[in-house]
């Protein structure tokens, strides 16, 4: 974890300067800048869970869940494969 102070305030980057938080005295972070990458992460940390066993339960148990599902993944391969 880098620190930076400057001004009082001290800057603190977990993931070394892809995401940036200022740290306030009371122990809570303000998020100061966030790269691309660093969005993108944490955005497939999130959709993790539309891909494991339990999604597809749940594909299976509403059908439209399933057929949206189902498109997405052949535009998902159209795109991906050209």
């Amino acid at each position: 974890m880098k620190k930076k102070t400057k001004r009082g305030s001290i800057f603190v980057s977990p993931d070394g300067g892809e995401t940036v938080y200022e740290q306030l005295p009371n122990g809570d972070r303000k998020l100061v800048e966030q790269s691309q990458q660093a969005k993108d992460d944490e955005q497939a940390y999130e959709e993790a869970e539309m891909v494991n066993a339990e999604a597809i339960a749940l594909r299976r148990k509403y059908p439209t869940l399933k057929k949206a599902w189902e498109r997405y993944r052949t535009v998902w391969h159209l795109i991906n494969e050209n």
